[in-house]
């Protein structure tokens, strides 16, 4: 893939002619690459936000990003108010994960921040009200993690996703996180062959490593490409091998909260949820 190619190459002694033929492929093609899944300190992140503005910055290549904090977008004001004050080589979406009653959603290119725990029909016309895009972020994967508050991550599901597909702009089928990849398998199944939605990528960047290693390709360059190239269906997910020391820093990360979901499940027992069949199916298709 492109950025792990670009990052591969920095070791060796052909690293300027690799580089150049490199950029200009790439600017031949006037592709653009978005990160629209980041979390900081103002949700369940590690990061500050004048960090993440530094880090994307000086160590990717991306040229959109979305910060998407979970029922808030107060860290996205944030930087969009940091960024005025500097000039950055890539551009901003404000975002949110916004909490519905029947699992995640996140809302780009919003103006006020949309409430949780609403039903999904309401949620989705909060974001449709603000010309925002609605994308179904990690959709297959369910946290049973008890009680609910304590979940960083819970996907809507395919019976769901199908029942409100016409008001869902794009279907994250790549999420970077080390765990997914039988969850990314079966959301890229039920897009490919029921939802024909357009195709994201995202980091759901928790700390500063993870950014950039799930991204979106898109014609163009800036945050307003992005959102035309998902309305048009112009999109391609994108992932990138994590590295050891990424690895280990994601581990330590989540290792806390791990020991919480099971003790919690210990003490409580596991968060109920209706099966859904048409989900167990794909993710079936996709393991034979």
């Amino acid at each position: 893939m492109a950025l792990s190619l670009k990052k591969n190459i920095l070791c060796t002694p052909l690293e300027p002619w690799f580089l150049r033929e490199y950029n200009q492929i790439m600017d031949s093609l006037k592709l653009g690459k978005a990160d629209c899944h980041l979390h900081s300190v103002y949700s369940d992140g590690d990061a500050e936000i004048a960090d993440i503005l530094e880090y994307v910055q000086n160590q990717t290549d991306l040229d959109v990003i979305a910060i998407t904090d979970h029922d808030t977008i107060e860290g996205a004001l944030l930087a969009k108010k940091l960024m005025a004050d500097r000039d950055y080589n890539f551009q901003l979406i404000i975002g949110e994960e916004i909490t519905t009653n029947e699992g995640h959603l996140v809302g780009l290119f919003l103006q006020e921040a949309v409430p949780a725990n609403l039903s999904i029909q309401e949620t989705l016309a909060r974001i449709r009200i603000q010309k925002g895009l609605a994308i179904a972020v990690h959709p297959f994967y369910h946290s049973r993690m008890q009680p609910a508050r304590y979940a960083t991550m819970d996907g809507i599901g395919a019976t769901t996703l199908l029942r409100n597909n016409a008001f869902i702009d794009a279907v994250e089928i790549v999420n970077a996180t080390p765990t997914l990849a039988d969850e990314n398998l079966a959301a890229s199944i039920l897009n490919k062959t029921l939802l024909f939605n357009a195709e994201v990528g995202g980091s759901d960047a928790h700390i500063l490593e993870a950014i950039g290693m799930g991204y979106t390709l898109f014609e163009g360059k800036t945050a307003r490409d992005f959102r035309q190239a998902v309305l048009e269906h112009q999109t391609r997910a994108m992932y990138q091998n994590w590295s050891y020391l990424g690895l280990v820093k994601y581990g330590f990360f989540y290792f806390p909260r791990g020991l919480r979901l099971l003790i919690h499940t210990i003490l409580h027992g596991r968060r109920h949820r209706a099966p859904d069949l048409l989900e167990e199916e794909i993710i079936k298709e996709g393991n034979s």
